[in-house]
């Protein structure tokens, strides 16, 4: 892909996003009568103003749970989560936290340059158009902006979505597995495009997601969960230097953290079916 324009934003904006707290964190559902299950366990995470962290974990451990709740699309039962000093219901009231998902939710009907200023519009606010080009050129889509959902491949719908989620200039970023149902190859290629565009913005951002790699490359730490219920089993901190492109993925520095973190995985889940 050729080089984009550096996206303009507000020189003190790596300094000025807010740091996610998850502080303590509990949360039970209830499935039927008189049965419950606990989803997550006295969870505790924390991600520094502009720092990138990453969640990893076996399926049904609570990591959506935990992304829902620092959404303040949940509830917890106990503890708290805040974003800065604010619960997430506040941000998200400003319209201050961008969030992606697996299924890229793009509406068909509309353009990908409608989709991408579709946050402004339900926010009621007059979208602006140029923060929507400088977005789409940051994700590669300068050239589709005219383009229907229907006539872009997979990895493009997620730049999209990606795109969308940084419409309002968000304090936080969350990603739930968003390059989860793409092939390896574009996953790969995803991955090289995301660590840059968080470069370029300097946003704190939480991942979810089931590749170890995937989160080695990207993140500054990796928080490894156990189930049954969900709970942090280790913090594993990433001393990467950065930019890192597809070089770093064979250094056996790289090698040696997906390591620490697959063993850390395995261990997880021996506890848990223990």
């Amino acid at each position: 892909m050729s080089a984009v324009p550096h996206l303009v934003v507000a020189p003190d904006s790596r300094n000025s996003g807010a740091a996610l707290r998850i502080e303590s964190v509990s949360k039970t559902f209830r499935l039927g009568r008189g049965e419950f299950v606990p989803a997550l366990d006295q969870v505790s995470i924390s991600a520094a103003p502009g720092e990138f962290i990453a969640v990893v974990g076996p399926s049904g451990c609570g990591k959506s749970t935990l992304l829902r709740i620092a959404a303040g699309l949940e509830e917890p039962d106990s503890g708290k989560a805040l974003i800065g000093e604010q619960p997430p219901e506040a941000v998200t009231k400003e319209h201050r936290i961008g969030v992606a998902f697996q299924d890229h939710a793009l509406l068909p009907w509309l353009s990908v340059a409608e989709n991408i200023m579709l946050p402004a519009r339900l926010a009621g606010l007059s979208p602006d158009r140029a923060r929507m080009m400088e977005l789409a050129k940051l994700v590669g889509l300068s050239d589709f902006t005219k383009a229907r959902p229907k006539q872009l491949s997979g990895g493009m719908r997620q730049r999209v979505a990606i795109a969308r989620a940084m419409m309002l200039e968000p304090i936080l970023l969350l990603f739930d597995e968003p390059f989860g149902a793409l092939d390896l190859v574009t996953r790969r290629s995803l991955n090289i495009e995301m660590q840059r565009i968080w470069s370029e913005l300097g946003t704190t951002t939480m991942l979810i997601t089931h590749s170890v790699d995937e989160a080695v490359q990207l993140a500054d730490r990796v928080y490894v969960m156990a189930s049954r219920p969900g709970r942090i089993f280790a913090e594993i901190p990433i001393h990467l230097d950065r930019p890192r492109d597809r070089r770093v993925t064979t250094t056996t520095a790289f090698l040696n953290l997906v390591q620490e973190v697959s063993v850390a995985l395995d261990d997880a889940s021996d506890q848990s079916a223990g």
